[in-house]
């Protein structure tokens, strides 16, 4: 186990930023076209893959193709580093959890990691990353946005400055937080859980299975599950930081949306955030384990654990 080289923190950063920049420029229309049709209140004759055409082909005739990747610079801004800081925090949380365990066990020789860590360590570390990068998350939205018209990114930053303020940067953090934290968890809890049973399968049949497509068929799973999840905090996120004066705190949002467009408000959006999340997730963590694996180290190419 202690033969193979460990990659450092930078390799960890540089993985991770690698992934992110990869997934933001590519799944960047699913950002954008989320956004804009959550933005208004549902209207009930609009919904379904008929309302998400229709936004598209608004984007496509106003702003022409390239319209689908607006607000590609601030989600890099937001994206790369946020990636990045993640799997940082989560390889170093991961030792400390995995140190932990084995005190508590008086087993030196345990290398996976419990559920119940893998919630903790893949939440905590996403809440972290996650309000060190609101402001890029801010910048992000509203670039996406049709209610705001922002020039560029010095303009868009002065502009929340001088409207709101460092808390500008800040609004929609709890919603945020909470979407994020339960969202990294359970994905990390699915991600393992599933890769374990692959291999286990794998292995009691006989079977070779390719690396990379263990990583992507349990990123896919996990992400889709996790989404769906914690969709409604997506929601209330995006209606508090493009529409601050109407939605102000994270209850009377919640009871705003419910109010005024049922249950089903919440979940406006639902199919493409799933969409992109399951690619997304799947996407990341294949490329962050492949670089680690490239770095010649087998012992940690998993970051929630050392070996299945």
């Amino acid at each position: 186990m202690g033969a193979d080289k460990k990659p450092g923190s930078i390799v960890h950063l540089g993985a991770g930023a690698l992934s992110g920049i990869t997934s933001c420029v590519l799944l960047q229309p699913f950002d954008l076209v989320k956004t804009r049709l959550q933005q208004t209140q549902m209207q009930t004759h609009a919904r379904g893959i008929g309302t998400i055409a229709n936004t598209v082909q608004s984007i496509v005739a106003s702003s022409g193709v390239r319209g689908l990747w607006r607000g590609t610079l601030p989600s890099l801004i937001r994206n790369a580093p946020g990636t990045s800081l993640y799997f940082y925090f989560l390889n170093h949380t991961k030792h400390t959890c995995l140190a932990i365990e084995r005190r508590l066990s008086n087993d030196t020789t345990r290398t996976r990691l419990s559920p119940t860590s893998n919630m903790i360590i893949g939440a905590s570390s996403r809440a972290v990353a996650g309000f060190l990068l609101m402001p890029g998350t801010i910048l992000k939205v509203q670039f996406e946005s049709s209610l705001y018209k922002h020039a560029g990114i010095a303009g868009a930053v002065q502009n929340i400055w001088h409207t709101s303020g460092v808390r500008g940067f800040f609004v929609g953090a709890v919603p945020t937080a909470i979407r994020d934290a339960p969202y990294a968890g359970l994905y990390l809890l699915l991600y393992e859980a599933i890769k374990h049973q692959e291999r286990t399968i794998a292995k009691q049949r006989n079977v070779l299975i390719p690396e990379t497509a263990v990583t992507m068929v349990a990123g896919v799973a996990a992400g889709l599950a996790a989404s769906y999840i914690t969709q409604p905090f997506d929601m209330v996120k995006t209606r508090m930081q493009l529409r601050p004066r109407e939605y102000t705190s994270v209850a009377q949002s919640f009871a705003k949306i419910y109010n005024e467009e049922t249950i089903r408000g919440f979940f406006r959006g639902i199919s493409l955030r799933v969409l992109r999340k399951g690619v997304q997730a799947s996407l990341v963590f294949t490329l962050y384990e492949w670089v680690l694996r490239s770095t010649g180290s087998r012992e940690e190419s998993s970051p929630t654990k050392l070996r299945a």
